[in-house]
């Protein structure tokens, strides 16, 4: 078998415009959130708040899919998740839009 000239990732999940690293999050890129980021109805929407981010699969999902002029939080209570979605979010072409806070979602503010 040979190998392939082109290293994909690991530990994560590519789509077309970005990669989501999730392996210090519990919760890994799956079918359902996927489903969810692609179907979420978002039509004049001006503001989104993603609660639980994890690693931040909707956030990216959703800047993808939204105006350049829309800014999207992303609110994670775990550590690592929150530094990991931080990292997803700042590898991706809208990182200027999306700001992940690590916090309780009952404390934070935007």
């Amino acid at each position: 078998m040979s190998q392939s000239k082109f290293a994909l990732p690991r530990n994560g999940f590519t789509f077309k415009q970005f990669f989501v690293a999730h392996d210090r999050c519990a919760m890994k890129v799956g079918t359902d959130g996927i489903l969810l980021g692609a179907w979420a109805p978002i039509a004049g929407v001006k503001h989104v708040l993603d609660i639980g981010a994890g690693s931040g699969l909707l956030a990216l999902m959703l800047a993808q899919r939204t105006d350049h002029d829309v800014q999207v939080d992303a609110v994670e209570l775990d550590e690592e998740a929150a530094a990991q979605a931080r990292e997803n979010a700042l590898a991706s072409p809208w990182s200027s839009r999306i700001e992940v806070c690590q916090a309780d979602i009952h404390q934070w503010q935007p």
